[in-house]
């Protein structure tokens, strides 16, 4: 089996340019893939008015709550499970079916905008086929939910144009309280609040440091 690293973060810590740096790096390893959020997917799921499930999600999630998180475990799974039928050595991946459980699910449900039949459903898929992936181990990039909210603002991604501070604060209290609890051997902590563009060498750092964690 693969040894599966999740990539952690709240939106707008890092995540997607930290993995497509890695993969920058380690483009000559064929045994290594590294598997972005598959947020393109996503954008293929649209309304009549060619409005994406993503949008729909942030500008009413009251309504698409369900809908979205049940396309983001679907998604997930379907990548994971293909990149571990091709028979990789380490797996990266931008997120995982986990943060869905552990953060946005479970949010969206503590605040009613996930209904308890719904819910259930959502935990049954889960449970379902969970058992057929290899257990995970993570890298966190900490980053406080202002930086984040800055970071969000100035990259302007479609879709994202609703997300709010507190939106942002409530992500990063959850993404703590499932993650502090993670035994010391299966997460690395990274500081997320780094400007990567100032401080260029920083993301070299974080690579070399994340495959000295990966190898051991």
């Amino acid at each position: 089996m693969p040894k599966i690293i999740s990539i952690e973060g709240n939106i707008g810590s890092g995540k997607s340019s930290l993995v497509e740096a890695m993969r920058e790096k380690y483009s000559t390893h064929p045994d290594i893939c590294f598997l972005q959020e598959p947020v393109e997917e996503w954008k293929q799921v649209k309304d009549s008015n060619e409005m994406t499930i993503i949008e729909k999600y942030y500008a009413n999630q009251n309504k698409y709550a369900f809908s979205f998180q049940m396309m983001a475990y679907i998604s997930r799974l379907a990548q994971l499970r293909r990149a571990i039928k091709k028979g990789y050595r380490i797996i990266v991946t931008e997120r995982c079916v986990y943060t869905d459980k552990m953060v946005f699910a479970k949010m969206l449900y503590t605040d009613n905008k996930i209904e308890n039949v719904e819910y259930q459903i959502y935990n049954k898929w889960f449970s379902e086929f969970i058992d057929e992936i290899p257990e995970f181990r993570y890298v966190y990039l900490h980053t406080s939910p202002t930086v984040a909210y800055n970071r969000v603002n100035k990259r302007a991604r479609q879709g994202e144009e609703n997300i709010q501070l507190d939106y942002l604060q409530k992500c990063h209290g959850y993404h703590e309280h499932w993650l502090s609890k993670m035994p010391n051997e299966n997460i690395l902590i990274l500081k997320g609040d780094v400007d990567t563009d100032e401080f260029p060498e920083q993301k070299n750092l974080w690579i070399n440091t994340i495959f000295n964690y990966i190898e051991k």
